[in-house]
């Protein structure tokens, strides 16, 4: 066995892939779009081809259906100013409603989306009857202290 002579090719030179045909490291994979042989295995991190077409078909038969309103903005006004603890779990619902439809599951996202705006209302209506407590008892507490 001879050392390669690396004074036989010029710099910038490339040489030809074509001249070797055989892999070394194992039968040629099928280009994009092509099957394999009937018993060929796939090598390990391969993709199967993906058939642009039936994916096509198989896709313009399901009907997109709307997607639903997230409440997300109300969902941050009731965290910010009526109920924390409501706001947190509304915020929650609002996020799973764009999870749930870009997984594809829109009846999840429906009841997702009908969650985030009952948990919203609930926080608002606590957060005003909480407030509304607090006034007439600072006032009337205030109104004890003052007769005394």
């Amino acid at each position: 066995m001879q050392p390669q002579n690396y004074n036989d090719q010029q710099f910038g030179e490339q040489q030809s892939y074509s001249e070797n045909p055989q892999q070394p490291y194992g039968p040629q994979q099928p280009y994009y779009g092509q099957q394999q042989a009937y018993g060929q295995q796939q090598a390990y991190g391969q993709q199967q081809p993906y058939d642009r077409q039936f994916a096509q078909q198989q896709y313009a038969q399901q009907p997109l259906e709307p997607k639903p309103d997230s409440h997300l903005a109300l969902a941050v006004f009731t965290t910010l100013c009526c109920c924390l603890p409501l706001g947190v779990i509304a915020i929650i619902n609002a996020v799973k409603v764009n999870e749930r439809y870009n997984a594809g599951n829109h009846p999840g996202a429906v009841q997702a989306s009908a969650d985030a705006k009952k948990w919203c209302i609930w926080g608002i209506v606590l957060g005003f009857f909480g407030q509304l407590i607090y006034i007439v008892l600072t006032v009337f507490l205030k109104n004890m202290s003052d007769s005394f």
